[in-house]
């Protein structure tokens, strides 16, 4: 298996400190070069509004500056994965906040933005539809219902107003209850609830997770430039189940990323630039450091890296 040279290292890091947000760069400077948490965790106070969600594009593809459920879900991902309980947890006290009074009880769950998104730079994607009073994303339930879940999971001692077990069961019956998965991004979010649960709870869903990496997971290297659910996508780390994923595969995926690095020095987004125009073209550079960085993440998870 190959590894990333130390000159694309560094031209990727190089990259994210020019380019990328000063989130990126504390995350950056954390897993890699001796970084603190607490420097994350002023970063990530940036995108935390008065009411505990989190918004201020903090998910580049909205410029949305209100919370929304979909950004909470990004800014508790990244303190859940920092392990940042003990400088996080009044951001977190928050964030849960905001999710009990945005919750939606007829849905079970939470739309992923509101409809004053419209209002602000975003992609098609993000649009808001008055008529069917959401967005493309919220068809598919999970993103970020299921995510949002797992984080009330692994904080439950903060949470006050709603009932956790409850909303695991939803989540769980969702899941059982599924024959095939339209939405990768719905399925990871899935995939996040799976990591955080028990392991009999985990053993409700396998199977069904299993089958729907199957359908979803492109193994076409050659597509692989483009927007397509990668084997990394679904098994960020050799700690993970790899619900069926061969090893041959996710080398060959650690190959990709690191002849990318090789050659770019970064990660440009696989579905292109076309929809960014005017001020909107700062969004483009924030992925480009969120990808980058994102890359190198995965190659250290598998030891890939030639330092």
């Amino acid at each position: 298996m190959k590894k990333l040279s130390q000159e694309a290292f560094k031209a990727a890091e190089d990259w994210i400190k020019e380019k990328g947000r000063g989130l990126e760069n504390s995350l950056f400077a954390l897993y890699f070069s001796g970084g603190e948490k607490k420097g994350v965790i002023n970063e990530l106070k940036k995108y935390q509004n008065e009411d505990g969600g989190f918004g201020r594009a903090l998910e580049p593809d909205f410029r949305m500056p209100f919370s929304s459920p979909l950004a909470t879900s990004i800014g508790l991902r990244i303190i859940a994965e920092i392990d940042a309980f003990a400088g996080g947890r009044e951001m977190v006290k928050k964030a849960i906040n905001y999710l009990e009074n945005s919750f939606v009880a007829e849905r079970k769950g939470w739309f992923a933005v509101c409809s004053r998104v419209n209002d602000f730079d975003h992609t098609p994607w993000w649009y808001w539809d008055e008529e069917k009073g959401m967005t493309v994303i919220d068809y598919f339930w999970g993103n970020p219902s299921a995510e949002l879940i797992a984080y009330l999971y692994k904080y439950q001692d903060l949470v006050k107003e709603m009932d956790v077990e409850e909303l695991l069961e939803t989540a769980l019956q969702k899941i059982e209850k599924r024959k095939a998965f339209e939405s990768e991004h719905e399925l990871y979010c899935f995939l996040r609830l799976y990591r955080e649960i028990t392991p009999k709870s985990k053993s409700r869903i396998e199977d069904t997770l299993t089958g729907g990496i199957a359908g979803l997971v492109e193994y076409d290297r050659e597509k692989w430039i483009d927007y397509v659910p990668t084997p990394l996508n679904f098994v960020p780390s050799p700690n993970d189940n790899s619900f069926g994923i061969t090893k041959d595969k996710i080398e060959e995926n650690l190959d990709f990323l690191i002849e990318i690095l090789e050659k770019e020095g970064y990660v440009f987004p696989p579905w292109g630039d076309d929809f960014y125009q005017g001020k909107f073209r700062e969004a483009v550079p924030e992925w480009e450091g969120i990808l980058t960085l994102e890359a190198l993440k995965l190659l250290a998870s598998y030891n890939c890296l030639n330092q």
